[in-house]
Order: C-alpha cells, then structure tokens, then sequence
C-alpha cells in the first residue's frame, strides 16, 4: 500500500509537469517569436489581412509633438493599391512574420509604455513594391491594425472591407521625399580586402549627409545584417548583431573575395594560394556557416542549365564530358554597370589543363538581384566624371551616385536633370568596387540612417 502511493504521487506529479509543458508549446512563446525575422512567408492566396478602406483610430506621438486625427485621412489596401497620406505604390507586394510584440516596439526604439499591448503576439504584414516603397502593419485583431508613420504610432479601424479606386492617389514620384542610398564598396589592390558600407542621406529639408562603417550593411525589410571578413581575411562572417557583432556564423573563405551581397545571396570569388585556380559560389547569406554552394540549376532552373551548356558551347567547348561540369561554379560580380553572372569551364585532359572564364545569360528563378535600367546614358556619365567606374539613379530620379577612381559624387536630379556641380563629394583613399547597393525611402530612409549611427 506504501509504495502505491508513492507510485501514484510519482505518476500525478509528472502529469502536472507535462500539463505544464504542453501549455507552453501551446502558446508557443517559449520557442517563438523572440527573433522578428522568423517565418517570413507571402500569402498563397488573396486574402493579404490587411484589406480594406481604414479610418484612424488614435494617433501615438513618439517625438513628444501634438497629434491630431484627420477623419479625412483614410488607408486603403487591396490587391492592386496600397494609400496613406497619398504616399503609396501600385501592385504591391505582400509578406507576413510572426513576431513577439514587445521586441518589436523595442526594435523600433518605442518605450511599450505608451502603446497598448493586448497580446503579446502579433503578425506583421510587410508592403513593398520592390523599389521605393516600404512600410509594415502591425494586426492587432480583425478590425484593426497599426503602423509607424512619421514618428507616429497610428491604430486603424476597419471601415469597410471594399476599396473605392476613385479615392485613391499617389503622389510618391512628385514630392521632395527622405532618401537613402547605402553602397557597400571594397578596396582592391592590397592583400587583405576591406570592405566598407557608405551611408548618403538627403532628407526631407533636402539636407545631405553621409556615414562610413566598415563592413558591408543590409537592410532586410527594415532589419539589419552585417556582412564582413576577419582581419587577416581567413573567414566571412554573418551576423544580425550588427551593432556587438556577436553571434556570428562564419564561413571559412581563405583567399575568398566577395563580389556580391543582396539581401538573401551572397558570391564570393576563390583563390588557391598561388592566384592560378580560380572559382566562384553563390550561397544564401544567412546559411553561409552550412558551406552548401548553389548551382545554376538552384538559380535558374532547367533552362539555366541549358543555358550553361550553351555557352560552354559558345566559348569553343565541343568535345567535353558533361558529367564533369562543375555546375555549382557560379558567381555574380558587377560588370559595365550592371550584374552579371559569371562561371569558369576548367577543361581538363590527359596532357592539359586549360580554363576560361565567361559570362551567363541566366534568367534566375529566385529573388537575387534585378539590373534597372535609366535615362542618363555613359556618355553623360561621363561628361561629370571623366574617370566614373560605376553610376546609380534613385528609382523616383531625384538622385545620381556617380563612383569615380577616388570619389563619390552626389547629384541632384530635378525634372530630369542633374545639377552642373555635386551636391555632396565623398574622397575615397584608393579604387573600389561595389558590392552591394541599396535604395531606402520615407520612414525606411530615417530608420536606417538611425541604426546606422549606432554603429562603430
């Protein structure tokens, strides 16, 4: 009968710890959403969440100023259209994350005591057009949801699910707006490469600065990542930590250069120690510690492949072995103002080894860069800078970024001209070549120009 009992207190007592346990994986908070970046996905249907004509509920000031509510002021999301403020874009693009409600108001430098938090999960749905418009919307419940916009915290109720297209305009392309380009360069020449992010801002009192870290910083739907190597160049490393660098994941690239960094892809161009081998890889940025290389299939698909076949073909390759194509072989790099792919046919036989490097017209099947075309052909390039190695215009053409052997240059553009002189020069120590570059716009602009600064 003792032991009965004591069997029974064993077997009650471990029911109360599994209820326990279980209660836990239920609510999911214990594994989940204390890292803003997970579960990022887009909608595999129509229904986006958001959807709708919204009214203002209640504005949060975060700056300390008076905040007023224009019942005239409506939000409109569909399908089609995105309209705050007659700030917007037209096909919109979608993505939902789950995040930890808390972190993320932390995350976006908002003290939680001032806004009302009734759950302490919530899902973000990120808007964006791919170029120069970005903003992300908090869902509090079905009838309502929230933005930061303006250093405001605004809550919207839902006034109908349906959208009126006739109330609808966007002014994006013709007002002065907050602008930041951040260029990611790296020095050639010496033996150890660096790699340094450059920050130009002209904000919305068309004032212009700019900042210098080093390392090569991304932003990702308004969250960081830095990229950058050791001091004697042996690894590449990962971090989202960009501020205590900790935390990294690190890959082993000894005699590696990185030629390209977006916000998912990352190539790096590979030595042997005497300068003779050379290869290229591409890998997803934030799996680079796993050291799985992608192949042109992974990027292009079957035609990719044939494509590479093609132009190994092109390139005066006839009689080879396709089994020892080395398909995983590819990079991006930046050439003539544009990015490329690039790849390297090693031919080998019995009495010779030969290899050609060579370009590949690949149409990819993932995110990983877009080439954008402009009004302002080389010849005009070149008649600001005699000496340009590489030049970039904002998507709304209000700014021209013109590289030079020893300069950044800064122009503005109005009604499709530049100015005669730059409005900001940037002296560069020696010649550099771009690695990554991106376009920021309105609140996006001012927060990273913010996070930037943080930054030793």
């Amino acid at each position: 009968m003792k032991y009965k009992k004591i069997i029974l207190a064993i077997i009650s007592v471990s029911m109360i710890a599994l209820v326990i346990l279980f209660s836990f994986v239920l609510r999911g908070n214990f594994f989940k959403y204390n890292d803003i970046n997970v579960l990022i996905h887009e909608p595999k249907s129509k229904n986006i969440l958001i959807k709708g004509t919204w009214k203002i509920n209640s504005i949060e000031s975060l700056d300390g100023l008076k905040s007023e509510i224009n019942d005239e002021e409506k939000l409109y999301i569909s399908n089609d259209i995105i309209s705050f403020k007659k700030m917007g874009t037209k096909n919109p693009k979608f993505k939902f994350r789950y995040i930890n409600f808390k972190n993320y108001l932390s995350s976006k430098g908002i003290i939680n005591s001032k806004i009302s938090i009734n759950s302490d999960e919530a899902v973000i749905v990120s808007v964006t057009n791919g170029t120069d418009y970005y903003q992300e919307f908090i869902v509090i419940d079905d009838t309502h949801i929230a933005t930061i916009f303006n250093k405001q915290y605004i809550l919207f109720e839902l006034e109908k699910k349906d959208v009126d297209t006739n109330s609808i305009s966007i002014e994006n392309s013709a007002k002065d707006r907050d602008i930041s380009f951040l260029i990611g360069l790296k020095t050639l020449g010496n033996k150890d490469v660096v790699y340094q992010t450059y920050l130009i801002r002209k904000n919305l009192e068309n004032k212009i600065e700019y900042k210098k870290i080093d390392g090569l910083l991304v932003n990702k739907d308004n969250n960081f990542f830095l990229v950058n190597s050791t001091n004697d160049n042996k690894e590449i490393f990962y971090t989202q930590d960009y501020i205590g660098k900790k935390n990294k994941k690190s890959f082993f690239a000894n005699n590696s250069v990185i030629n390209f960094l977006s916000e998912n892809y990352i190539s790096f161009e590979k030595n042997n120690s005497d300068n003779v081998n050379k290869s290229y890889e591409i890998h997803k940025v934030n799996q680079i510690d796993e050291n799985k290389k992608l192949s042109v299939k992974d990027i292009s698909g079957d035609l990719g492949e044939n494509s590479y076949f093609e132009s190994v073909l092109k390139i005066g390759y006839r009689d080879y072995d396709k089994t020892l194509l080395d398909m995983s072989n590819i990079g991006v790099k930046r050439n003539n103002n544009k990015w490329v792919f690039k790849s390297i046919f090693n031919n080998y036989k019995s009495d010779s080894f030969t290899t050609t490097e060579f370009d590949l017209d690949l149409i990819p099947t993932v995110d990983i860069f877009e080439n954008s075309s402009t009004k302002f052909s080389k010849s005009f390039i070149k008649s600001k800078a005699d000496n340009f190695t590489d030049y970039f215009v904002s998507p709304n053409e209000k700014l021209l970024i013109i590289l030079t052997l020893d300069e950044l240059m800064v122009y503005s553009i109005d009604n499709g001209v530049s100015s005669t002189l730059p409005i900001l020069k940037i002296n560069l120590s020696e010649k550099k070549e771009v690695v990554t570059f991106q376009w920021k716009f309105d609140n996006s602009s001012e927060y990273t120009y913010n996070e930037f600064k943080k930054i030793n």
